[in-house]
């Protein structure tokens, strides 16, 4: 890889320079040649929030980068209920995260390479912001999925627009309960933008980069971490290649996929300190998988199968112990969210499947059995965020801001609403 050629031919001191740049030339390369917009400076777009069910409510992002409630009963967006009240953030790539009584989430703009991030918590009652007037601004792009361990909040970052030699991105613990004065509870420079979100188990918490680094860091508020944040570092691994998407964390196991091809298990026991630096273990139950396609989408599992997608439309259905694949299929168009694993009523009797969005159009239907091709979702939209399920009907948010609703029986559409309007759709 030609990155790991110029890391290894130059002096040690410039190995860090050149993966920020390399970790540049990958983040362009996957706007213009993979096209999916996500990561473009001049211009964010929005449309791959997926909703969060509370309370029989939804709360989303929607395209413009409001955060707005849709109830399903009366199959309305309430208009009184948006963060912010007028203009949006300019993008909200992620869901919003339900702590207590509040709600937290972030977006972003840019223009050029100045960008303007926001995280923001709100009372879930009446989405009004509870750190005062605005969040916490900071100016970078705010993309994955914030995680949450007790009280504080942890965001990825990319680089600080204002930071000229500063670090390729930040992890930051944040205080959900503070005062807008003192929300930053500690920040820990990272060697790449982190726009892979971050995944928690126990006190955990786990982030990528751009830099193809996996860090585990300890979230907790132990005072022996107080002097020194570096030291909540427990291990890093490194695949060589950029890590662009969502990583699942599944007990002692680590999921996620790399912009080389690959779909990775690690295994947090057998990571540690001193061993940072080992590769995948493959005798200790880890693996790596060959999926011959740039990997964005969060892996998922259920019943010992790791359902991989790829930026090619294929879905690889791989053995949870072994990463040997049992079976592979194909959608049309790149597959960027995660697909929904749901319960499909065939006869007198249900089968498990896959909701399959698409970025090219609609959302398909898979079987888990041996990946068959059982019926489609017509969105006739690019479907950038991961299907929801309930009530027996799925809800997908397309990327032309529109939230429509199907059977989950028969695939038949059942309603439709504008994310910005609130009007229903024809």
């Amino acid at each position: 890889m030609i990155g790991s050629e110029i890391s290894r031919s130059q002096p040690k001191k410039h190995n860090r320079i050149n993966r920020q740049r390399w970790s540049s030339l990958i983040a362009l390369a996957f706007v213009f040649v993979a096209a999916t917009g996500c990561i473009n400076d001049l211009e964010p777009q929005g449309g791959w929030s997926s909703p969060v069910v509370q309370d029989g409510k939804f709360y989303l992002g929607n395209r413009d980068g409001n955060l707005i409630l849709f109830n399903p009963e009366s199959d309305s967006v309430d208009l009184n209920w948006r963060y912010p009240r007028e203009d949006g953030l300019g993008a909200i790539y992620s869901s919003p995260i339900i702590v207590g009584d509040h709600i937290f989430g972030a977006g972003y703009t840019c223009r050029g390479n100045n960008c303007d991030g926001e995280v923001f918590g709100l009372d879930i009652a009446d989405g009004n912001s509870i750190w005062g007037q605005r969040g916490l601004e900071l100016s970078t792009k705010l993309v994955g999925q914030i995680g949450v361990v007790d009280s504080t909040l942890l965001v990825g970052t990319g680089a600080i627009s204002e930071e000229d030699d500063g670090p390729g991105g930040y992890l930051y613990g944040i205080d959900a309960l503070a005062n807008p004065s003192s929300l930053v509870k500690w920040r820990i420079p990272l060697d790449g933008n982190a726009w892979s979100g971050v995944a928690v188990d126990g006190s955990i918490a786990y982030v990528a980069t751009m830099s193809g680094t996996v860090y585990a860091i300890n979230a907790s508020d132990e005072e022996r971490f107080a002097l020194d944040p570096l030291s909540r570092i427990h291990w890093t691994f490194s695949t060589g290649s950029a890590i662009a998407g969502p990583l699942h964390v599944d007990g002692d196991s680590i999921f996620f996929g790399d912009l080389e091809n690959n779909a990775y298990k690690l295994k947090a026991s057998v990571r540690s300190s001193v061993n940072s630096s080992l590769g995948v273990d493959r005798g200790n139950g880890e693996w790596k998988f060959d999926t011959g396609t740039w990997v964005w989408a969060e892996p998922i599992v259920e019943g010992g199968v790791v359902y991989v997608s790829g930026l090619d439309g294929s879905i690889h259905a791989l053995d949870e112990g072994t990463g040997t694949e049992k079976w592979s299929a194909s959608v049309g168009g790149q597959i960027v969210a995660s697909p929904t694993l749901f319960d499909r009523k065939r006869g007198d009797t249900r089968e498990r499947a896959l909701a399959v969005p698409s970025g090219d159009r609609n959302v398909w239907v898979i079987s888990v059995i041996d990946g068959r091709e059982l019926g489609v979702f017509v969105t006739n939209q690019p479907v950038k965020a991961k299907p929801v399920v309930y009530e027996n009907l799925l809800y997908v948010h397309s990327t032309n801001g529109e939230l429509k609703w199907f059977s989950l029986d028969d695939t038949s559409y059942r309603g439709c609403v504008d994310l910005k309007a609130g009007e229903r759709c024809g």
